[in-house]
């Protein structure tokens, strides 16, 4: 802004301030491990919502806008730091430098209003937290298992598996507790696989068939493994009977096993000695509610252009 020679400093400062204020108005699993006929067909996904079906929706548009409105603020806020100095008269400059950076900070907080409403008022369906645990805790181990030469053979999730019952805390603790069990359990060399789907009670026998409701709904976690040392230990043990084998007296697993069917859910371990393999599944109960939840800005940004880039990728 430029002002008539001989201006008083008062005037002009007065003057800034108006033209700044006026602004605010403008703001294989181990081949034979898991049978195919154990695997049941993947029910018809749900459609989802509007906001998911548009690779690039309303929403993450306002986002990027957001984002880009800040970033050029956040340049002029700069740039008035570097120009305070240019002043003739030091105290004019430090006016002019605080009067537009208060402005630039209120408008950025209006932003940020403004993406968090966009946020609270877009929830997304929570899925998959199965399958995103399972990996995580994976990563956690790669260090371990590269140690001992294990191999993941493969991992076979369920896409867009339902929630279960259990609250995050008491998952991560039951499937960090087996995975782990079944890493330290496997000998060098070996190798894990791991299956997740949705589970049909009405087909089930042995131990899990008392405890779970017909009617009912439930994900099942399968964890395989190849080249267990508990075939060395079990061989040691005189008398230890077929069902001892299979009941999983490891402490570890009874802990598990009872937080597990606390919340009507069944565990089961069993060991196969002659071709030293063990197979561990965990059987958990289906939220039926829908399941709604918040992510970040970043985070949802992030999977939306995954999103975008899981059809590019396909033949």
């Amino acid at each position: 802004m430029l002002f008539p020679f001989g201006t008083d400093n008062a005037v002009q400062k007065s003057a800034m301030k108006d033209s700044f204020v006026k602004k605010e108005d403008d703001k294989d699993l181990l081949s034979s491990l898991i049978n195919k006929s154990d695997v049941k067909p993947t029910p018809p996904e749900e459609k989802s919502a509007p906001e998911e079906q548009i690779p690039y929706s309303l929403f993450n548009v306002f986002i990027e806008l957001v984002q880009r409105v800040k970033g050029s603020l956040a340049g002029m806020k700069t740039f008035a730091f570097l120009s305070k100095d240019k002043f003739s008269d030091l105290e004019l400059g430090e006016d002019f430098y605080q009067i537009v950076s208060e402005d630039i900070e209120k408008t950025i907080s209006l932003l940020n209003c403004f993406q968090d409403y966009l946020n609270f008022n877009s929830p997304m369906k929570k899925m998959n937290t199965v399958n995103n645990v399972i990996d995580e805790i994976l990563r956690n181990l790669e260090d371990q298992i590269a140690e001992k030469k294990i191999k993941i053979v493969k991992k076979q999730f369920e896409k867009n598996l339902p929630e279960t019952i259990l609250p995050d805390e008491q998952l991560r603790y039951v499937l960090n507790s087996i995975i782990q069990y079944m890493v330290h359990s496997t000998r060098p060399y070996g190798s894990l696989g791991f299956l997740t789907q949705q589970f049909d009670p009405l087909g089930s026998a042995g131990e899990e068939a008392g405890l779970l409701q017909k009617d009912g709904t439930y994900i099942e976690v399968q964890i395989a493994s190849m080249g267990d040392k508990q075939r060395e230990l079990l061989d040691l043990v005189p008398g230890m009977t077929a069902d001892q084998r299979e009941d999983g007296v490891d402490l570890i697993l009874q802990l598990v096993k009872e937080i597990v069917q606390r919340n009507r859910g069944a565990l089961t371990f069993k060991i196969n000695s002659q071709q030293s393999m063990s197979f561990l599944s965990v059987i958990l109960p289906m939220e039926r509610r829908k399941v709604v939840h918040y992510l970040s800005t970043e985070e949802r940004m992030k999977r939306s252009k995954m999103a975008e880039q899981e059809p590019s990728k396909k033949p």
